[in-house]
């Protein structure tokens, strides 16, 4: 009796032995109670693996915006404004690019012809960082400046001082320059600048959205000369299925020193249907 005992012993012990080496314990007891330590509260859950950086060609959204307006009868006005742009967002890199054209005509003569092209990045820390290094080039035309054609970048860090779900404000300060061609200029040569820079957007509820924008440009050679550019407006969506949006707003150029017989500032004013896709 002794013996037969002792051998169901070994056995046993032998079985247990094989058994865990091919069946987690807590495996068992869920199947034999349903119940599972891991899933109850309080339990440690294992981290979550982390987010792969999206390719640069995905996740682009883009939009073509169209504007016209005008009058026929004792004056003829004509204003026409397109501009085609794209902009991407993921956890380490903001990039915004755009081209954009704008005509006016007054009783068949033309008093407004500019284009302009830019890209910006900002080159951000990490997901959860404010801060992050910025690099943008723009390249405009202007029939009606002194200059032609006027091309310009900068870079410097940025930081975002306001982070919120609504709102956001973000500064930048960098090193720049620009560069005027063409025209009635005399003097072609490369200006160096600094860039002091505002983009701030706020959402009111889905689908209103105040947006604004500046840049001012200290000349460091010809001091106390400078250029400023500022952009403010407000977006309605009118129809979510169609990605169909309603932009007002205004831009605002001013160059302290634009040549004999020009202007400082150039106000402009527009209102837009813009197609997102």
């Amino acid at each position: 009796m002794r013996g037969s005992m002792a051998v169901l012993v070994v056995l046993s012990s032998a079985g247990l032995a094989h058994a865990g080496t091919e069946l987690d314990p807590r495996i068992s007891l869920v199947r034999a109670t349903g119940f599972d330590p891991a899933a109850q509260p309080g339990a440690e859950a294992k981290p979550e693996a982390p987010k792969a950086e999206l390719s640069f060609w995905e996740g682009w959204k883009r939009n073509v915006d169209f504007g016209l307006n005008g009058s026929d009868g004792n004056s003829q006005t004509l204003n026409v404004r397109l501009a085609v742009g794209a902009e991407r967002k993921s956890d380490r890199l903001e990039t915004k690019a755009g081209v954009s054209y704008v005509v006016a005509r007054d009783d068949n003569r033309t008093t407004k012809s500019r284009g302009e092209g830019f890209i910006f990045n900002n080159w951000l820390f990490g997901a959860d960082s404010r801060w992050g290094l910025f690099g943008q080039a723009k390249a405009e035309y202007d029939e009606f400046q002194a200059w032609d054609w006027r091309l310009s970048g900068a870079f410097g860090p940025s930081y975002m001082i306001i982070k919120q779900e609504d709102t956001t404000l973000r500064g930048r300060v960098g090193v720049a320059f620009s560069y005027e061609t063409g025209g009635e200029l005399q003097d072609e040569k490369v200006s160096p600048e600094l860039d002091l820079g505002l983009d701030f957007a706020h959402t009111f509820k889905e689908g209103h959205k105040l947006f604004a924008n500046a840049d001012y440009y200290p000349s460091l050679d010809e001091f106390p000369a400078y250029r400023a550019v500022a952009q403010a407006g407000y977006e309605i969506l009118l129809s979510k299925e169609n990605n169909l949006v309603l932009k007002l707003g205004l831009q605002d150029r001013y160059d302290s020193t634009p040549g004999v017989g020009f202007r400082r500032n150039d106000l402009e004013y527009f209102v837009t249907l813009s197609f997102n896709f």
